[in-house]
């Protein structure tokens, strides 16, 4: 594809299809925000389009928007089932992006399906990152940041999946935060592989190592809920952004916390086999 970018988990493309089977109305979406008219059309974080393949062209574009600063966090918590559920969004600028106004996107997309001959010159080809569900919506959800900084957007939208459809073990969820106007540049994104179970609770990567943070943001009382694998101890450390320690507990249950002080904080946990996950959580008056 190109070059080692693939394989070092810097570039996660979707492909979208305009018209034939794949055709949905989120693909019809994207391709009207964009204004494609030619296949194919490349789109690097949304500000950069090139009309036909030119691998040294698209790698100077992924090269560019790679080198630009990133002020916007994402992260996304799944609860359900392989019927569907609820995505939780949690989005955190963490100072002016002076930009607007934005836009919320997401789609749980399907690899690992064999084209069929609808797909024309794709038949027999393995499908990667196919949307097949969004939950923030076609075209998708409009969010604002008004300040002060930094400031914690939550978004929850319910989702519904087939099983007939829908292979449970080979979706994923990407999500992006990009302007709604003009050359809709993306301000970061966000991708995760659904763990290959059919129930529970699925946050970063990883079901059977997770964080839950209720209440977030919060006033400052919260609880945080960890997860841990089989047979693996584990502990939790608060940090605050000037990396002093605010609490600290055993993982593998859930913590009621409270902290007085307003501000972000990060949620660390490491368990006993080195394994280490974190969470963000957003305190505000």
């Amino acid at each position: 594809m190109i070059n080692g970018y693939l394989a070092t988990n810097d570039v996660a493309p979707m492909i979208l299809f305009a018209n034939g089977p794949a055709a949905n109305a989120f693909n019809s979406g994207r391709d009207a925000l964009y204004g494609w008219g030619y296949t194919p059309t490349f789109q690097v974080d949304g500000s950069l389009q090139r009309i036909g393949w030119s691998q040294s062209i698209v790698e100077g574009y992924i090269d560019s928007r790679l080198a630009v600063p990133c002020y916007l966090d994402i992260s996304v918590e799944i609860i359900g089932n392989a019927t569907g559920g609820i995505a939780t969004y949690t989005i955190v600028a963490e100072e002016d992006l002076g930009v607007s106004p934005l836009k919320l996107y997401s789609a749980i997309v399907e690899s690992g399906d064999i084209a069929s001959s609808g797909y024309g010159y794709y038949a027999g080809q393995v499908m990667a990152w196919e949307p097949r569900v969004w939950p923030a919506g076609a075209t998708g959800t409009a969010i604002e940041f008004t300040g002060p900084y930094p400031q914690t957007i939550v978004v929850e939208k319910p989702y519904t999946l087939n099983p007939v459809e829908h292979n449970f073990e080979n979706l994923e969820i990407v999500t992006a935060v990009q302007l709604a106007t003009g050359n809709h540049e993306v301000m970061n994104a966000h991708f995760m592989d659904l763990p290959d179970s059919g129930t529970g609770i699925y946050g970063e990567e990883n079901a059977s190592l997770n964080i839950g943070v209720s209440n977030n943001p919060s006033s400052g009382n919260f609880t945080v809920s960890t997860v841990l694998p089989s047979g693996t101890t584990g502990s939790v450390a608060i940090y605050n952004t000037s990396g002093r320690i605010v609490e600290e507990f055993a993982a593998g249950a859930v913590t009621s916390v409270a902290i007085e002080e307003t501000g972000v904080y990060y949620i660390h946990m490491t368990t006993s086999t080195g394994e280490i996950v974190t969470e963000r959580c957003t305190v505000i008056r």
